[in-house]
């Protein structure tokens, strides 16, 4: 998917906050991401292989599970990463102090 479509649908889909009530997750283990977390926290909403992620609008990318971890490893502290499942079903927001919230469409 082109960089500028990533944009423009991540922010009509992330536009406000994310329903929370499935709740907060963390996702950090002794002041860094933790890989098991993180995928098990992402797997709750995505299921496909690849998924959106959006940082800011310099930092987007299309990814793996794996790509999707070293992305927010690297932006989390200074944004909010928003996360989406290609089919556009499932948005997801990790929060720079290391939480989770997702939310899945009906």
């Amino acid at each position: 998917m082109e960089r500028r479509k990533i944009i423009t649908i991540m922010h009509k889909l992330h536009y406000g906050d994310v329903n929370t009530v499935d709740g907060y997750v963390h996702l950090m283990v002794n002041g860094s991401l933790d890989f098991e977390k993180f995928e098990r926290f992402i797997r709750q909403y995505i299921t496909e292989e690849n998924m959106l992620l959006y940082a800011d609008s310099q930092n987007v990318m299309q990814g793996n599970i794996q790509e999707a971890y070293t992305f927010t490893q690297a932006h989390m502290r200074s944004n909010r990463v928003r996360v989406a499942s290609i089919d556009f079903l499932a948005k997801l927001f990790i929060e720079p102090i290391g939480v989770g919230v997702g939310h899945l469409k009906n």
